[in-house]
């Protein structure tokens, strides 16, 4: 996250919001993370615990009397966003009314779809837990003109690649096999299950599956799932680990055991 502080407050405990993985020292940066993702905030970002760290950090007492006012009336959440970043001035008038605007056009949307959108957020941000909870909520919605077959199997395809994304082949499989009852039309749905057993080699795949892959050129697929184990290779994490085994025998050890832990800790954060 970067941007241009304008003060600081005295802050000795940050707020921490683990979807980006960043802790809040200012208001500067409260109004950054809401102005700049209004998924992330839109619903349930304004909570007591914001509101204290408000209050007693950012010692903005009447901002957290307002927003305690606001939030018992039970009136419209947005404004809780708006009131934040017109009190804390970070904005011009004329970016408020923008990002107003925006939250305005956020609304229109059909709550399936927006929910939807949150969820999709959330795994852009690798944080498949949450996303796997907004998307099986999703599943129970009452059908209409929106939440109909092809968008019950696009989050089925979601929850799988979420599941995949996790390691957790079995549950990524019936995801697939899900949004492939919805839409067997879709030849995306075919791909993910060729690719994940190319990830799982030990999963079985249904016979239908596999005479339905046999049946098609998979030159393309196996391109792409080539191109993506070449991106894991080169990835960062890889490539920390290639640098720490050219370091002196004395400092592998050390430097293993912090790789470890920044991995377990990235891997928390999926749950």
């Amino acid at each position: 996250m970067s941007l241009l502080l304008c003060r600081m407050e005295p802050v000795q405990h940050p707020f921490e919001v683990p979807e980006l993985g960043v802790r809040l020292y200012s208001s500067q940066e409260l109004c950054y993370v809401i102005y700049e993702n209004p998924l992330l905030v839109i619903d349930d970002f304004v909570d007591d615990r914001l509101i204290q760290f408000v209050r007693s950090e950012l010692n903005m007492e009447f901002l957290a009397g307002k927003l305690d006012n606001w939030k018992k009336s039970n009136e419209n959440p947005d404004n809780l966003l708006l009131l934040i970043l017109t009190e804390c001035q970070y904005y011009t008038s004329s970016e408020v009314s923008h990002y107003r605007q925006l939250l305005i056009q956020l609304r229109k949307k059909h709550p399936a779809q927006l929910a939807k959108d949150r969820a999709d957020f959330f795994f852009g941000k690798r944080q498949y837990g949450r996303a796997i909870s907004l998307y099986e909520k999703l599943l129970d919605s009452q059908r209409d003109n929106v939440v109909d077959e092809e968008f019950l199997s696009r989050l089925w395809c979601c929850l799988g690649a979420c599941y995949a994304r996790m390691f957790q082949s079995e549950k990524a499989y019936h995801a697939y096999d899900r949004a492939f009852f919805y839409n067997s039309r879709n030849p995306e749905i075919l791909e993910r299950i060729y690719s994940l057993k190319a990830m799982f080699p030990e999963l079985n795949l249904d016979e239908r599956y596999q005479s339905a892959i046999q049946a098609r050129d998979t030159k393309a697929w196996d391109e792409r799932i080539e191109a993506a184990r070449k991106n894991s290779r080169e990835s960062q994490a890889v490539k920390d680990l290639d640098q720490l085994f050219m370091k002196d025998p004395d400092y592998r050890m050390e430097g293993a055991a912090k790789l470890v832990q920044q991995w377990k800790q990235e891997y928390r954060s999926m749950m």
